[in-house]
């Protein structure tokens, strides 16, 4: 499992190229498909991979950014570029099936185009094997690059994949003299990137709004601390995701008998511990106070 892992670390710089010339085959077989058949199902699968490409520009854009070190202009760096490209891509996924959905309906109500056409269906099981190896190999990688954009991506890549199936159970509509069969099977699709679009949306959020990660790292800064000569106690820890990183602001509690200088080393004792420890940490700020601080905090509560 650990080679997997180390392997997908040196997809990072790839991926977003392997994904847009994915996205481009797809999108080509397709569309070609869908515009010779009159299937909008086809059309709606294709959209999709379109809007994957554009995805996958937002991956290979976002990497370059926001490798970028801080500076004057922006001193926290640029991690956050991450958030705020996933935020467009779903943005975009928006309002593509926005549009689809409106020609759908005007399909419904009005004479379906969908021919009786085996094509279709073979156009489905490939996208459906495509589209699942896309997502398996996309997470690996967002996880260990801790990247959102790349996460949004791979989860695009999922719901093409059920899109797929279900342009595949859909297409034997015009075999059996349902051809509206298609452009429900179309308007199934939209609904599905809709939901995944909602939430990539909302993490993406998350993630500008400064959201905590104490749950997945709260206890592992506390037992580090601990294990660093000097501390009596942990205070109050606040973490927060940056992009590809985390940020941590950790209160410890030390003898009330060490002097200013003590403890401000076994503040940077504990700083360095958590930074060699946790490879996702990128800056860390420790407090120290005495061990009486605490005391009247708790007597004034």
């Amino acid at each position: 499992m650990r080679k997997v892992c180390q392997d997908c670390l040196k997809c990072v710089n790839n991926v977003g190229w392997i994904g847009l010339w994915t996205s481009l085959f797809l999108a080509v077989l397709q569309g070609s498909v869908g515009v010779t058949t009159g299937s909008k199902a086809c059309l709606a699968i294709a959209l999709q991979s379109l809007c994957d490409i554009i995805g996958s520009g937002m991956m290979i854009l976002t990497q370059k950014v926001s490798s970028k070190p801080a500076n004057d202009d922006f001193p926290f760096g640029y991690g956050k570029v991450e958030f705020v490209a996933a935020a467009f891509t779903c943005l975009f996924f928006a309002a593509a099936t926005t549009i689809l959905t409106v020609y759908d309906i005007e399909d419904i109500f009005g004479t379906p185009t969908a021919q009786s056409d085996f094509t279709p269906f073979l156009v489905a099981v490939v996208s459906v094997i495509v589209n699942e190896r896309m997502f398996r190999y996309l997470q690996c990688v967002a996880h260990q690059a801790k990247s959102q954009t790349i996460l949004a991506n791979a989860w695009a890549s999922r719901a093409g994949m059920y899109s797929a199936a279900v342009v595949g159970l859909c297409s034997v509509g015009p075999w059996v003299g349902v051809p509206v069969l298609d452009d429900i099977g179309s308007l199934i699709v939209i609904a599905l990137i809709a939901k995944i679009i909602f939430q990539v949306f909302l993490e993406a959020v998350r993630g500008l709004l400064d959201h905590s990660v104490n749950e997945q790292y709260e206890e592992r800064i506390e037992t580090i601390a601990l294990g660093v000569a000097g501390v009596t106690d942990v205070g109050r820890i606040k973490t927060k995701q940056m992009g590809r990183k985390v940020w941590a602001d950790v209160d410890i509690f030390v003898d009330p008998a060490n002097t200013v200088s003590d403890g401000r080393r076994i503040a940077d004792a504990v700083r360095s511990a958590l930074l060699a420890a946790l490879d996702d940490f990128e800056n860390v700020h420790v407090n120290f106070k005495p061990v009486k601080a605490r005391t009247m905090c708790g007597a004034q509560a």
